[in-house]
């Protein structure tokens, strides 16, 4: 019950903080727009929608599960393959983006909100054994096949929100540049479902031998929010706004984000002692329960091209973000990880309005 409290009681911090950036957003953007003049340009869009997609890369290192009976050594000779290689995560995930963005008549600020969700999931499996003897079994009268299974399920998903204000400042030649200052808001979760079964060695059946499995079951995440700042920049490069035109995009952008990492589950190991039937069990459970506040630091940028008409807009380009720290990848003990996105991305941009 204890553990309940403390983790909602951790939670709202966060939603008020998110709750009170976005209202005080909403309220510098009707201060700013009551307080503008008349249009300079009516045919220009107030609101501007987006929707995008990105094939990204994906950088989250968790320790993997590998209990004492993995480790002894010298290993079977038909243990080839490490039980660590099938615990890998999956190294790409499909990632979509929507965002709305709002420019008062006349104004050079531009209010906008953002949403990046992505989610990979990865199945994977291996057996690994002797050869069957010759004249024998897995049963009565034979000797027993040594094995090895390894059976692993990870799944990961992240989101990011982002709530800004902006200043459109011209630098000439063709280039125009935003500064954006506002709230970023981040979430990530990771879960790991690790089995090793093991049958370490070809025994006469009816003779002593140990059947020995592993399990772990862990759940990670990271909550954090903080104030951010990103420059948007494009430049033209051929065409004209009126009839369409090509231009060059780039931009950076940093945060730091407060919050909280926690880490969940257990892992078990079971000993079973057979002479052909089990004549000893016994378990060790070890829990994990690990929490903390801590602060990671958020640095990204993107680069691409775009084709745009005064209500459309069509952009490539290559986008990574990057966070310093923001997972627990550890298992028995705290092991602070980085999580990265990157990869191609697309985005169309609708004008509204204007």
């Amino acid at each position: 019950m204890s553990e309940a409290i403390q983790k909602h009681g951790n939670r709202n911090p966060i939603h008020w903080r998110l709750l009170t950036g976005v209202s005080v957003l909403a309220l510098t953007a009707y201060v700013s727009s009551t307080g503008m003049a008349t249009a300079e340009d009516s045919s220009q869009p107030q609101f501007w929608i987006e929707l995008g997609g990105q094939l990204a890369r994906n950088q989250t290192d968790l320790e993997p599960y590998l209990p004492p009976f993995v480790l002894t050594t010298p290993r079977p000779p038909f243990e080839t393959i490490s039980p660590q290689s099938v615990q890998k995560a999956e190294p790409s995930s499909w990632d979509g983006n929507a965002g709305i963005a709002f420019r008062p008549t006349g104004s050079d600020w531009i209010f906008s909100a953002a949403f990046l969700y992505g989610k990979a999931n990865r199945d994977r499996s291996l057996r690994q054994q002797t050869a069957n003897p010759a004249g024998g079994g897995t049963a009565y009268g034979g000797v027993a096949v040594a094995y090895q299974i390894v059976t692993s399920r990870n799944s990961e998903d992240h989101a990011i929100a982002d709530f800004h204000a902006g200043r459109d400042f011209g630098l000439g030649m063709g280039v125009n540049s935003t500064i954006n200052f506002g709230i970023r808001y981040v979430q990530f979760n990771a879960k790991s479902d690790a089995l090793i079964q093991s049958w370490p060695t070809n025994t006469y059946y009816f003779g002593l031998h140990h059947r020995i499995h592993g399990h772990l079951l862990a759940d990670r995440k990271f909550d954090g929010i903080g104030p951010s700042l990103s420059w948007d920049a494009t430049a033209a490069l051929a065409g004209s706004a009126a009839d369409g035109e090509i231009a060059a995009d780039w931009g950076f952008n940093g945060a730091l984000l407060f919050g909280r990492q926690t880490v969940r589950g257990h892992h078990q190991t079971t000993n079973i002692a057979y002479i052909h039937y089990p004549t000893h069990i016994s378990h060790l459970t070890v829990p994990l329960a690990r929490s903390k506040q801590v602060t990671v630091p958020n640095l990204g940028g993107f680069a691409g091209m775009s084709w745009r008409s005064s209500h459309a807009k069509v952009s490539i380009g290559y986008r990574a973000d990057f966070f310093f720290g923001a997972m627990d990848g550890g298992i028995d003990t705290a092991h602070r990880e980085n999580v990265g996105f990157y990869g191609p991305f697309a985005t169309i941009s609708v004008g509204i309005g204007g």
